[in-house]
């Protein structure tokens, strides 16, 4: 009996093994796994959120919400969560770049230097959410700014001390 049961184990393991294989060199079943896992032709994929161990989602304007946001444990990946509602797009950099200390020490609207080409882009109204696992909750701000940066390429966002202050410069990026 125990020599029946190594075997049909053994040849299970095999089958899938030789499954796998199967998969991996059948064009039709490529392409069919490249669309679901969000792969364009040049294998580059559509959201750079799809092959990291985090989530991050942007929505727009959410009727009915207050402006606000909620940091929280996830409870089920075990990380850290943050749900922004209602933000301008400076505002959820400001955010990113305060690193979630407390609201009066946050970078204040006075301390932010807009100097792009069409400001009015940055007042748009988003919604954000993003969840970390355990392991890289100690990175969660980075991992907010760099989510930021993959959303609005067109802008480079640093901190800058100007007159005895630290001021966040938001400026068009030179390609």
């Amino acid at each position: 009996m125990k020599k029946t049961s190594q075997i049909i184990v053994l040849a299970a393991l095999c089958l899938n093994f030789c499954y796998g294989q199967d998969k991996k060199s059948c064009p039709e079943q490529k392409k069919v796994f490249q669309k679901s896992k969000g792969i364009k032709a040049g294998n580059q994929p559509v959201n750079n959120s799809v092959n990291q161990p985090y989530k991050y989602a942007f929505s727009g304007f959410k009727s009915g919400y207050k402006c606000g946001y909620r940091i929280s444990d996830d409870e089920y990946m075990k990380g850290k969560s943050i749900t922004v509602r209602n933000y301008t797009v400076t505002q959820l950099f400001a955010l990113a770049m305060g690193a979630g200390q407390m609201k009066s020490t946050l970078v204040q609207a006075e301390k932010i230097v807009i100097d792009v080409r069409q400001p009015e882009k940055l007042n748009q109204i988003r919604c954000y959410q993003l969840v970390v696992p355990f392991y890289l909750t100690d990175n969660f701000y980075v991992i907010m700014m760099q989510s930021l940066n993959e959303e609005f390429p067109e802008y480079i966002v640093k901190m800058e001390r100007r007159d005895g202050g630290n001021f966040m410069v938001i400026k068009d990026r030179e390609y």
